[in-house]
């Protein structure tokens, strides 16, 4: 199919019509053939029954009177029939009577057919075989059979014929295959051509990107309608082309003109104006560079403020040609900032003030006969805090603009500049204010919570503190601290050992060379023991002379926070320590216990079996106690009549009668030991079978009414002493490839309990087995079911576990059906389950394949 689906279109088209074509033409020649080949056996046949009749009836006279000579020269008339090579007649005897032999002389004499032994009388009267068609007509008068005759006729004018018609058939093959082929050489340019010529357009369209190229429509009409919808979707695509060609030049155009905006505004955001927070610089630069940029009338930049009114900051117009610091275009405010307290919104963007419908009497009296023909009002702030910085673009002239979302957006950023650059001064004159003032060092040394002072580093004392650097070395006055060196206020050594001086020196010579210098060390206060304290060096350089600037933060609680961790660490390592070593003396305890428990449970598992098997051997002996009983009866009888017919034979008195008589009772007794021992021999084989089956564990196919039956009459002898019965209802057919001691075991567990667990006193009860195929004949489900007690509810999700038994110290181990379990799962390769209800009895359904899974997968029960 793939070199089919890679082959031109021209030659798929010839390939398919020729192969049609011939195809047809072929198969049409077979079954003519055929037809006739069979035709003209069965007419040949048809010949032949009519020959034979004739020369068998002319045969009759000849047979009658033993005429051999009349009867071959009847035979002899065949030779003007040329098909026929061989006829014989045979006697009523199978002699030969008289025979017919074409002497062909192409043919070798021993190659030629002769007259065999006479046939059957049973075989057909019309045979036809590969190479030649035999008849036969039995020769008879009134209705007596006198002889037999046989004509065999070569098929070799028949196969001529068919020879010369298969000849004729392969020439009109050859004729119509090369007429077929005309038609479609001449039938694929029709179709062939216009499509090359679509293919043809199609590749100088994607070569040239010319889409103006149409294909031109020919051919049938299913082409004529590729080629118009071809067409039109070039048409589309040229016109999609086209539109996509003007988008991008547009979108050009609009990139560009957003980079060129984004240049500006970059511009001056970097310019030192706007970095040095000078708002005043920043609109005059603003107003210059925007003017000639967008070619507008007007630019203004300012600030409005509810207590302060209007504040133009710059105004750049393009007639003056220069800054100056003046409230132009004060009507265009007032509308935007109206517009702003209206409506909410930061810009107001208008094209033609004569038109705009938003523009009142009152507003167009606003802006005067001299206002804008278009503006664009832009601003940035709050309105809570009645303070809005501002940008507006002014158009004059009798040519109105229509302003551009871009345009719209470059207003707002440009107005967001000015009220962050003019932020940002409002917060510098403020920090500058706030720093001259004696209030603000008051507020940051004298009152902060934080201990601070300033160090000498040359004199190595204290020259200045705060509040709190007084109560954390516990002083109440200046002077109490100062003038004191940092060692003096410290403990000799810290807690690693090292010098409290040596360590202050080193980061006091750490924070003069410009680092900032952070680290722990304990340090005293009056009357109490030494404190953590994390300390913070700074360099201060002040009028006269380079200092150093100290802050404290007290770490005591964080210090003993992390010692008492380190403790309670060491601690509980010490603690997992001692557990993992408690634990795994109990895990080996454990592992001891279990091995015990493990070896507990398999003597238990063998004395279950053991159990089972004694079980069994009861009822095997039970069952044996009748034949043999009955045997030795029969025996003891027998031996009284030999020794009776003895004493007679002694005394010379024995009668003929005493001797049947004994005959009779001897023919008697044996029959009755014969059947009495043979049952008996039956019931010690099964019993061989099924102890054999228990004991060596051996995978065996069985049948499993007759595995069951045998289980059942072996148990019988436990139901005889109660009121309770065992029925079992297993059907004829079920084979299966399994275990069956395991499957005796189970079953034979499972009927034990009923004895012990569910049938209690003297009520009549019964137990019932039956077996049934389900899973397409592939899995049996075994049920065992009584009408005793049933089960406690509470006890059944623990009825299979190992060593649970509701008859503890009652005799019962709890291994039971925990053994059923196991051997169900993992030897026979099932599953069991339990339904019960107290009082209603119960039901355990033993579900397992008839073929177990091999032993390398689940047996691994002991055994």
């Amino acid at each position: 199919m793939k070199r089919l689906a890679n082959m031109p279109i021209r030659s798929l088209s010839v390939m398919l019509i020729m192969a049609v074509c011939v195809g047809t033409l072929l198969l049409s020649s077979l079954i003519h053939i055929a037809y006739e080949s069979r035709n003209a056996k069965q007419a040949l046949g048809l010949e032949l029954t009519t020959v034979a009749t004739l020369l068998g009836n002319r045969s009759t006279a000849a047979i009658a009177f033993d005429d051999r000579k009349t009867a071959n020269e009847n035979l002899a008339s065949l030779r003007d029939v040329r098909h026929v090579v061989l006829a014989c007649l045979y006697g009523d005897q199978g002699e030969l009577f008289a025979q017919y032999q074409r002497d062909d002389p192409l043919v070798a004499p021993n190659k030629r057919s002769m007259c065999q032994p006479a046939p059957p009388p049973e075989q057909d009267l019309l045979q036809i075989q590969a190479e030649a068609i035999r008849v036969r007509f039995p020769v008879s008068i009134d209705q007596q059979r006198l002889a037999q005759l046989f004509i065999d006729s070569s098929l070799e004018t028949v196969n001529a014929s068919i020879l010369r018609q298969l000849k004729l058939q392969i020439g009109v093959v050859l004729l119509a295959a090369v007429l077929a082929l005309l038609a479609a050489l001449r039938m694929q340019r029709l179709i062939s051509h216009p499509i090359q010529d679509l293919s043809g357009v199609a590749r100088a369209i994607v070569s040239t990107h010319d889409y103006s190229l149409r294909a031109s429509p020919a051919g049938p009409v299913e082409l004529i309608a590729l080629a118009s919808a071809f067409n039109r979707l070039i048409a589309t695509i040229e016109q999609q082309n086209a539109e996509l060609e003007s988008g991008r030049i547009a979108a050009l155009g609009r990139f560009e003109r957003l980079r060129a905006d984004q240049a500006v505004l970059s511009e001056l955001a970097k310019s030192s104006a706007a970095t040095g927070a000078d708002v005043a610089l920043l609109a005059g630069l603003m107003c210059r560079r925007l003017l000639g940029f967008f070619q507008l009338g007007r630019v203004s930049v300012g600030v409005h403020s509810e207590a302060d009114g209007y504040d133009c900051f710059e105004t750049a117009s393009k007639a003056a040609g220069s800054v100056a610091p003046q409230k132009a275009g004060e009507g265009v405010l007032r509308l935007g900032i109206a517009h702003w307290a209206a409506s909410g919104e930061r810009y107001l963007a208008v094209s033609d003030c004569g038109s705009e419908s938003r523009l009142g009497p009152n507003e167009q009296l606003l802006l005067g006969a001299s206002g804008p023909a278009s503006f664009l009002w832009a601003a940035a702030g709050s309105s809570q805090s009645g303070q809005l910085s501002y940008v507006c673009f002014e158009v004059f002239g009798p040519e109105a603009r229509s302003w551009s979302s871009d345009d719209i957006a470059l207003a707002c950023e440009l107005a967001d500049l000015i009220a962050l650059v003019e932020r940002d001064s409002r917060r510098r004159r403020a920090e500058r204010s706030l720093r001259a003032s004696d209030a603000y060092n008051k507020l940051l040394f004298r009152e902060s919570c934080m201990p601070q002072g300033i160090l000498d580093p040359t004199a190595m004392r204290f020259v200045d503190c705060n509040r709190a650097a007084l109560a954390v070395f516990g002083f109440s006055r200046p002077a109490q601290l100062l003038g004191l060196s940092p060692a003096e206020v410290a403990p000799a050594l810290q807690a690693d050992g090292g010098a409290s001086a040596d360590l202050l020196v080193a980061h006091i010579r750490a924070a003069l060379h410009g680092e900032l210098s952070v680290f722990e060390m304990q340090l005293l206060r009056a009357g109490q023991p030494p404190w953590e304290a994390e300390v913070h060096l700074d360099r201060f350089e002040s009028e006269t002379a380079t200092l150093v600037q100290f802050s404290l933060i007290d770490i005591s609680t964080r210090v003993q926070a992390q010692r008492a961790m380190a403790s309670l660490n060491q601690e509980l390592e010490l603690r997992v320590e001692r557990r993992t070593a408690a634990l795994s003396d109990a895990n080996q305890q454990l592992s001891d216990t279990l091995e015990t428990l493990q070896e507990t449970k398999d003597e238990l598992v063998r004395n279950e079996r053991l159990g089972s098997l004694g079980a069994l051997v009861a009822g095997v002996a039970h069952e044996l106690n009748t034949p043999i009983g009955n045997s030795l009866v029969v025996a003891s009888t027998l031996q009284d009549g030999a020794g009776t017919l003895a004493a007679e034979v002694a005394a010379g008195t024995v009668r003929r009668s005493s001797m049947a008589s004994y005959l009779d009772m001897a023919k008697e007794s044996s029959a009755l030991l014969m059947r009495n021992l043979q049952r008996a021999a039956e019931l010690v084989s099964r019993f061989k079978q099924m102890a054999a089956d228990q004991t060596s564990g051996q995978r065996r196919q069985f049948e499993l009414r007759s595995t069951v039956e045998d289980m059942v009459n072996a148990l019988q002898s436990q139901f005889a002493a109660t009121p309770h019965k065992l029925l079992a209802d297993i059907p004829v057919g079920i084979h299966m490839d399994s275990w069956p001691g395991d499957l005796e075991r189970v079953l034979t567990q499972l009927v034990g309990n009923t004895l012990v667990h569910a049938h209690q006193g003297e009520k009549e009860g019964c137990t019932r087995i039956s077996a049934s195929l389900h899973d397409k004949g592939q899995r049996v489900r075994l049920i065992v079911a009584d009408d005793g007690r049933g089960i406690d509810p509470k006890s059944l999700p623990r009825i299979f576990d190992p060593f649970f038994t509701t008859r503890l110290g009652s005799g019962g181990n709890g291994l039971g059906l925990h053994t059923v379990f196991s051997l169900v799962t993992k030897s026979l390769g099932g599953r069991i389950s339990v339904e019960s209800e107290l009082g209603q009895g119960s039901r355990f359904i033993v579900d397992v394949p008839c073929v177990a899974p091999q032993a390398s997968q689940y047996r691994d029960f002991p055994h």
